[in-house]
Formats: structure tokens, sequence, C-alpha cells
């Protein structure tokens, strides 16, 4: 993945639940209009250990500075649940699932 071709998401809320997880709320994503029968993947960039590479499609995005935490807690649930939102309103929610 070329990093430059990549969206850049550096404004994001997380919401972190015991139950349900690792939730990011972000504004709409074009990487995530795949539709929902293409699988959506997260990894960690090997280029810095707090950033998470997202593959739909070949498209891709870069979540830039996800606290450790969460970002162990969402390696080891095997996913990230990621909330668009468009004018304060979910438009969309789409699982990512980790690819190891």
């Amino acid at each position: 993945m070329n990093s430059q071709e990549a969206e850049i998401i550096d404004q994001y809320d997380v919401m972190f639940a015991m139950r349900t997880g690792v939730t990011i709320l972000i504004p709409k994503l074009r990487a995530f209009d795949c539709g929902v029968e293409v699988p959506v993947q997260f990894t960690i960039s090997p280029e810095n250990p707090r950033d998470v590479l997202i593959t739909a499609a070949g498209q891709a995005a870069i979540l830039k500075d996800l606290r450790k935490d969460y970002l162990d807690e969402a390696v080891e649930r095997g996913i990230i649940m990621f909330y668009e939102l468009k004018d304060d309103e979910v438009v969309r929610c789409t699982p990512c699932n980790y690819l190891r």
C-alpha cells in the first residue's frame, strides 16, 4: 500500500467498552465505499506501531496515532468497528477485521 494514496484519518473519537470493544467515530471515508460484500481489514503499520492501516477493495486509509491500549485491545479482539459521521449523524457502520 502506498501511503501517499491512502486517506489519512487524524481526526476521530474512540469509544471503548468491555462488551463491545473499540469503536471509532470518523468522517465519511472513501475507503469504505466498497459495499458490505467486501471485507475491510486492518494491520499495524510497520513504520509507526500506533498507526492502523486499513484496506478494502484496493482502497486504503491510515488511522494515525491510536492509543496503544486501544490498539492492543483491537488486535486481541480481532476487530474495530468504524462509525462514519456526516453532520454529526451516523451514516454507515463498518466492521474492520484484523489481518493476521
